[in-house]
């Protein structure tokens, strides 16, 4: 596997760069504009500003259910870790990736502590 950067760019409110022993101070919560539904491990977003669809798997479903507002980044990917069977080097690429995915979209948003 190859080795995570010491810093990742989540785009947004900030658009900077994440330092990886900061990550205690970076939140994500949901856009007002997104209703969420889960259903069979499964999460179905609506973007109600533009009427489009999202559905995200299991991992999505709980990286989703943790983007209140009140936990950090370190703290989703504590989640992840605790959840699955996975490399945290792994699931922090996952987490990241999904981030910037849903970011981009409109569908969360990032806020510093």
């Amino acid at each position: 596997m190859a080795d995570v950067a010491a810093t990742t760019t989540l785009p947004g409110a900030t658009g900077s760069s994440i330092d990886r022993t900061q990550l205690d101070g970076i939140m994500l919560r949901t856009s007002p504009d997104v209703q969420g539904t889960s259903m069979e491990g499964e999460t179905v977003l609506l973007d109600l500003s533009s009427g489009r669809y999202y559905t995200l798997n299991r991992l999505g479903s709980v990286i989703w259910e943790h983007c209140t507002g009140q936990s950090t980044i370190a703290d989703i990917h504590t989640a992840i870790c605790e959840r699955f069977d996975v490399v945290p080097e792994r699931a922090f690429d996952d987490l990241v990736i999904l981030a910037n995915e849903l970011i981009q979209e409109g569908l969360l948003e990032q806020e510093r502590r």
